[in-house]
C-alpha cells in the first residue's frame, strides 16, 4: 500500500483539470478497493492460521499435559494454557496486525477516495453553475458600453 503522503497527493483535486480528475477517480477507487479486499483476505488467512495453531496446541496439551505443567485436564485449563504459548501469541498478533491494516489503512483510504468522488461531483456542479467563470462584458460592449451605463446612471439623478 502507498504511504500516507502518496495518498494525500492522490486525494488532491486540481479544479482547473476536472476532466482529468474525473477520469482518474475510478482507477483510484479500484486500486484502493483492491487493497482493501487483499487486506480482508489477509485477516481471514491470519484467523485461520490462529485457529489451526490453537487446535494443534489443544491437542498437544491434552496428549501430554505434564509437558505444560497441568495436573488436571479441564477445558478452562487447556484454554488458558493455549493463550500462554508463544506460537499462539504470534498467530494472534498476526490477526491483530492484519485487522489493523484493514481498519486504519485500507478502509480509511477507501473512504477518503469516496469522499474525493463527492468533492469532484460538487466541483463539477460549481463549474457548470459558472462559479469559476471569468467576468465578461455584455455583447457589443467595450468602453462605449461602460460609458453609456455610467451616463445613464448619472442622468437618472
Amino acid at each position: 500500500m502507498k504511504d500516507d503522503r502518496e495518498l494525500e497527493i492522490e486525494l488532491d483535486i486540481d479544479p482547473n483539470a476536472l476532466d482529468r480528475e474525473c477520469v482518474k477517480q475510478p482507477r483510484l477507487r479500484r486500486y484502493y478497493g483492491r487493497l482493501l479486499a487483499d487486506a480482508r483476505r489477509d485477516v481471514a488467512v491470519a484467523k485461520a492460521d490462529r485457529d489451526l495453531t490453537e487446535a494443534e496446541l489443544r491437542l498437544k496439551i491434552r496428549t501430554k499435559p505434564n509437558d505444560y505443567d497441568l495436573e488436571k485436564i479441564t477445558e478452562a485449563a487447556v484454554g488458558e494454557t493455549v493463550l500462554t504459548q508463544p506460537g499462539y501469541k504470534r498467530a494472534a498478533r498476526r490477526v491483530i496486525d492484519s485487522q489493523h491494516e484493514v481498519d486504519v489503512l485500507a478502509e480509511s483510504a477507501v473512504a477518503a477516495i469516496d469522499h474525493r468522488k463527492k468533492s469532484l461531483e460538487d466541483l463539477v456542479q460549481l463549474q457548470l453553475a459558472g462559479y469559476y467563470a471569468e467576468p465578461r462584458l455584455p455583447a457589443g460592449g467595450g468602453r462605449e458600453a461602460v460609458e453609456r451605463a455610467v451616463w445613464r446612471k448619472g442622468s437618472r439623478k
